[in-house]
């Protein structure tokens, strides 16, 4: 390793492993480039994508290069990614990273972002980027991004119910016995799952506008979801609308 710094609870820098004067000064050298480099090129991406999905993607791009630079080996990279976060950029994270895990780092999030082709990365906002990169698991199988290639634009709301689902049918499940005709087919299910759950809660609630239901949405959100996925399970069929029909009365009662 010998690359990575970081602050103590006293705010002091703190080198890891037992380093030479010499190899520290060799670290404060990639510290101070580092400094130089992330916040102009964060500006100047900035400046030509302002803060969607492309200024993500070419950071990514760039931070990649870094990665090659500097030797950076995947055990290294979310210690790498808190430094530039501590130390170089100038930008403010406010997002919740968790301690230990990459998968939530926002730089690691913009490099992944990068390894996509740009047919893929264009089809998803940066926030719909941010959904199916923090679930893991909904992307374990690449195969996840060929289908995004080929749809149209995506609403957030439709998008956000689709991971949820997406999550919640692959619980224990081993995708690879599936085709790719297979499991395309069970990505396009599980959207048309998330859209006939907006359109039919958004005509229950114009037609209910007081009802005490519409508070609980996300609660039935996720019964309706359940609802269907058992109900595919326990008649044998793929999801269809007459399953979305029964697991939506089901999820309002």
């Amino acid at each position: 390793m010998g690359h990575i710094v970081s602050l103590d609870k006293e705010g002091r820098l703190v080198y890891d492993g037992l380093l030479s004067s010499q190899e520290k000064a060799s670290i404060d050298d990639i510290l101070n480039a580092l400094r130089e480099e992330i916040p102009q090129i964060e500006d100047e991406l900035q400046e030509e994508h302002g803060q969607g999905v492309w200024y993500k993607y070419y950071l990514g791009l760039f931070l990649g290069t870094l990665l090659d630079k500097y030797n950076i080996t995947i055990a290294e990279q979310r210690a790498f990614w808190d430094e530039i976060k501590t130390f170089a950029t100038k930008e403010e994270r406010k997002r919740d990273e968790g301690v230990n895990s990459v998968h939530r780092s926002f730089y690691q999030q913009c490099y992944i972002l990068s390894q996509q082709d740009p047919e893929v990365v264009e089809k998803l906002s940066w926030r719909q980027w941010q959904d199916i990169l923090d679930r893991v698991s909904n992307r374990k199988d690449k195969r996840i991004f060929e289908w995004i290639r080929n749809q149209e634009k995506i609403r957030e709301d439709d998008w956000r119910e689709f991971e949820k689902g997406l999550h919640l049918f692959l619980k224990k499940k081993d995708t690879s016995v599936f085709t790719d005709e297979e499991l395309f087919s069970i990505y396009d299910a599980l959207y048309q799952m998330a859209v006939y759950w907006r359109v039919a809660f958004s005509k229950f609630s114009k037609d209910n506008p007081k009802s005490a239901k519409i508070k609980s949405k996300g609660r039935r959100s996720k019964k309706y979801q359940s609802e269907c996925l058992r109900l595919r399970k326990e008649l044998r069929h793929e999801l269809n609308e007459e399953i979305f029909d029964i697991a939506f009365e089901s999820s309002m009662l």
